[in-house]
């Protein structure tokens, strides 16, 4: 996966401080949060990151990266199982001949 997209200039950090009326936070704003443990090696990449680009912090940037990468996950389920060419089956059910199960 490149780091291009996270790295672009056109990236804007949202603002920091946010004022909600009548101090009604949005729901998804108030859920707790929690720790994922990764490698301290991989973190000080990730900071290496962080420092080059208009990311506030690590955790703002592996959020919108795990974030983006959800989002093609689930993009990619939507579209059900992969399609097996003509050549692939028939590889598949020869294998399977081979092997006694047909």
């Amino acid at each position: 996966m490149s780091l291009a997209p996270f790295l672009s200039t056109q990236f804007t950090p949202a603002p920091r401080s946010v004022s909600w009326a009548h101090g009604a936070m949005p729901t998804a704003m108030r859920e707790s949060k929690v720790t994922i443990k990764i490698p301290r090696p991989l973190y000080r990449r990730i900071q290496q990151v962080v420092d080059e680009s208009g990311f506030d912090s690590a955790t703002d940037f592996v959020v919108y990266v795990l974030r983006d990468l959800m989002g093609e996950a689930e993009a990619n389920a939507d579209q059900g199982p992969p399609e097996f060419t003509q050549d692939e089956l028939a590889d598949v059910k020869r294998k399977l001949k081979n092997l006694g199960y047909l």
